[in-house]
């Protein structure tokens, strides 16, 4: 185990499967009928999501861009345009350990087949060298394909940033209490008080505030999702990462990160990006934390 959330007991479960996971809104401060009507709709709004973002959907934003040849121009959501924003923004904070740009690698090390939509995709060209693969036009919505080849696979940045909208709608609502969680490894504390987390074989107990952003990384989770892609990669033996930042999508990105990152690599992260904290655990079993509350 490398985490337990406590969760106060009169909070309602409401529960739903999308993107390949469940999502699981413990909700409060309102009667059982009305948090769940709230969480239908919010329900309703990650299925939306999940038909522009999925990797796995042949009518998605994400499918169409993948299957752009170079030079194209693709018009997309603008929900795809702030999960590329975010995507790239991710990417610098984490010196390019996290990529998005890796569904190909991702297929190879999941041992999956090529979905039938992307047999026959644009191919990199014999001159083809590493650098952007996108550039966003966000005013117009559009995304142009600089180069073919590498296929863009949101992945956690997309479950997370579904929980970041499923958010913005409670707020709506009049709903503050609470926490959504996907998968077991997106939370996102809406708030309610503290929340008391378990950490780690030795069940330390850290205090977060109200309302959280964590992300937790690691092989138990999902094989291969962690796929380094940089051309020179530090040396790194974290098996499990968890990240605590602004947002639930960047906490999912940068938790992935956080395994390829070098303990100095993670200290200037933590230094530069406020709000950003880490808790890594290495293949020894020992703990690194940077950042308040882990630290």
């Amino acid at each position: 185990m490398i985490f337990r959330l406590h969760l106060p007991p009169q909070l309602t479960a409401c529960v739903h499967s999308a993107m390949a996971t469940e999502f699981i809104f413990h909700l409060g401060g309102h009667e059982p009928a009305y948090l769940q009507q709230a969480a239908a709709e919010a329900f309703a709004l990650i299925d939306q999501l999940e038909a522009r973002l999925s990797f796995y959907r042949e009518s998605s934003d994400v499918t169409r861009l993948n299957r752009a040849s170079a030079g194209a121009e693709v018009a997309v959501s603008p929900d795809t345009i702030a999960c590329l924003e975010l995507a790239a923004e991710a990417a610098q904070m984490t010196v390019g350990a996290f990529n998005a740009f890796t569904g190909r690698a991702a297929v190879d090390a999941k041992r999956q087949e090529i979905p039938t939509y992307l047999v026959g995709s644009p191919e990199p060209g014999e001159n083809d060298v590493p650098g952007p693969v996108i550039s966003l036009h966000p005013a117009a919505g559009i995304v142009t394909k600089l180069r073919a080849g590498p296929w863009v696979d949101l992945g956690a940045l997309g479950k997370g940033y579904a929980l970041d909208q499923a958010a913005s709608l409670f707020v709506e609502w009049g709903i503050t209490e609470g926490c959504l969680i996907a998968g077991g490894s997106s939370l996102r504390g809406l708030g309610g008080g503290r929340w008391p987390l378990e950490i780690g074989r030795t069940k330390t107990v850290v205090s977060l505030r109200s309302e959280f952003c964590l992300g937790a990384s690691g092989f138990q989770f999902q094989p291969g999702h962690v796929i380094d892609s940089r051309p020179v990669p530090e040396k790194s033996s974290t098996v499990r990462s968890l990240v605590l930042a602004p947002s639930a999508a960047l906490a999912d990105a940068l938790s992935t990160g956080a395994m390829l990152l070098s303990d100095r690599q993670l200290v200037q992260l933590v230094h530069d990006q406020p709000g950003v904290a880490t808790l890594v655990i290495d293949a020894a079993g020992n703990t690194h934390r940077h950042g308040a509350p882990f630290a």
